[in-house]
């Protein structure tokens, strides 16, 4: 297994620069408050549940862990997002994520379901797609057999990195946004059908079609 973490997105100049990611901050608030004040057996989407589960699955977690990650990719990938598309397309994509995996999810789910993974995959794909050629800073953790692959590529210098092995680099961001879904098609193909993996690339999916949706003074600016 590998367990990559972006750090910074080395963001150059690009169409729309000067926009204040107003829309991710608050997104970004919403996610924190609803883990604090709202309990996820209430407000999970799932079969039955209430018609506004839909929206509000999106903003309560199971744990600390859940809302840390989701927030820190929102920080991390969201900020640039953000402000090269503009606070109303960022929010529109956003939530229109969250709506229609929600509403799927109520229809056919066999449980319940809470989180914003789903919307946070949307914004990994724009990252890639929107600046492909932009750095990422990424500190990672990678296990056998993960780690045969990358011995065979670069030597490494102690026999425990052939078992276990952990470092910081710099990513190109299309290859580390790609490599996103592949992590959850790997996870499926040896942990068997998730309903969560599903679910993190159905918003892959939806930031994909997001940018085609895009104006083209957007989409097809500086894709640095």
């Amino acid at each position: 297994m590998l367990f990559p973490i972006p750090m910074q997105v080395s963001n150059p100049r690009h169409v729309g620069a000067k926009t204040q990611p107003v829309a991710n901050v608050v997104l970004i608030i919403l996610n924190v408050l609803g883990y604090l004040l709202l309990s996820p057996l209430t407000w999970a989407v799932g079969p039955g549940s209430a018609p506004w589960t839909i929206l509000t699955y999106g903003f309560v977690h199971i744990g600390w862990w859940h809302v840390l990650f989701n927030v820190w990719y929102l920080w991390v990938f969201g900020n640039p997002v953000n402000r090269r598309i503009g606070n109303g397309y960022y929010l529109a994509t956003y939530l229109g994520t969250i709506l229609l995996i929600g509403l799927v999810g109520r229809l056919i789910l066999p449980g319940f379901s809470v989180g914003a993974s789903g919307a946070v995959f949307a914004i990994i794909a724009m990252m890639g797609l929107l600046m492909p050629s932009a750095k990422v800073e990424v500190h990672y953790l990678a296990f056998f057999p993960i780690t045969i692959v990358m011995g065979l590529l670069k030597r490494p210098s102690y026999w425990l990195f052939w078992i276990v092995r952990w470092g910081t680099g710099q990513w190109n961001a299309l290859a580390l946004c790609a490599a996103y879904p592949l992590f959850e098609l790997c996870a499926m193909l040896f942990g068997g059908l998730s309903w969560t993996n599903l679910g993190h690339l159905a918003g892959f999916v939806c930031g994909v079609g997001a940018v085609l949706l895009l104006p083209t003074s957007i989409s097809m600016g500086r894709r640095r």
